[in-house]
């Protein structure tokens, strides 16, 4: 683990590498080896493959769609009710390591609704797919300029070991390839170093009236009215991944935490292999 803060923060850029060789870019906004650009706009690099597919496409066409403010105060009450915004995330940023400074990624970041309350010494860098979250982003903390990658959770434009913690907190149950995406997190972290996935059950839905009649048809038009787009609404229905047997697979020795009074849960791993504890 880094102990001491460098003099100098990098860039994203500087930090990344090539999507299509893995070679360094240094910063540059082509790679030096094969030529791809990975342009730096507006305090954001591009490093993703466009167009997106599966369920990272509906995802993305939603949070930068007109769906994601009419869902967002739906979010924000449930957080709420789970005991407050600052409590609710704190149930899964406890897992990051306790140091006076870190450099860690934090993939979906969205708005940046973690930001505040991680330590002031860290320095902070965010993926997403959605590129107007990473604006969003980007106009809130001015400060995350330049260390804001627009990218997949399947494929991070970073070298191995380059941070000392990774995490996740929403939207990784509709993420396109989640074993990818575990493996990724678990890859861009310095051996021992945390990684933290957390999300609603993927199967919350099931408590609504809809699900409780059998009438699929109720639950979907709920869905649809607390913002939900017509085609991110089919995929919550249509969510079969067994994720902890995924987890197992891609991150064997992980812990497994119920948060959000038993509504959500959180994987936390070191990358150390061994038996997988029960839920406490």
């Amino acid at each position: 683990m880094r102990v001491d803060a460098p003099d100098r923060s990098p860039t994203a850029a500087e930090l990344a590498r090539c999507l299509a060789c893995a070679a360094a870019l240094g910063g540059r906004p082509a790679c030096p080896r094969c030529g791809r650009e990975h342009p730096d706009a507006d305090g954001i690099l591009d490093a993703i493959d466009l167009p997106l597919a599966g369920t990272n496409r509906v995802a993305a066409a939603f949070y930068d769609g007109p769906g994601w403010a009419r869902f967002r105060p739906w979010e924000r009450l449930f957080l709420t009710l789970q005991g407050g915004q600052n409590h609710a995330r704190m149930q899964i940023l406890r897992h990051l390591p306790a140091m006076p400074f870190a450099r860690v990624l934090e993939v979906g970041i969205g708005d940046g609704d973690n930001l505040p309350l991680l330590p002031a010494g860290w320095d902070v860098y965010g993926v997403d797919i959605a590129r107007g979250r990473l604006e969003a982003c980007r106009d809130r903390f001015p400060g995350m300029s330049g260390r804001l990658v627009w990218a997949e959770g399947e494929a991070l434009p970073f070298p191995d070991a380059t941070f000392d913690a990774a995490y996740s907190i929403g939207g990784f149950n509709y993420f396109r390839d989640h074993a990818a995406a575990l493996r990724e997190l678990r890859r861009v972290v310095l051996p021992g170093a945390a990684t933290v996935v957390a999300d609603e059950l993927p199967n919350l839905h099931h408590w609504t009236i809809g699900h409780w009649i059998g009438w699929p048809g109720l639950t979907a038009w709920f869905l649809r009215r607390v913002g939900l787009d017509a085609e991110f609404a089919a995929m919550v229905l249509a969510h079969r991944a067994s994720l902890d047997a995924i987890a197992r697979a891609a991150w064997p020795g992980h812990r497994r935490y119920r948060i959000w009074n038993r509504l959500g849960y959180c994987l936390v791993d070191d990358g150390s292999v061994g038996e997988v504890p029960r839920c406490p």
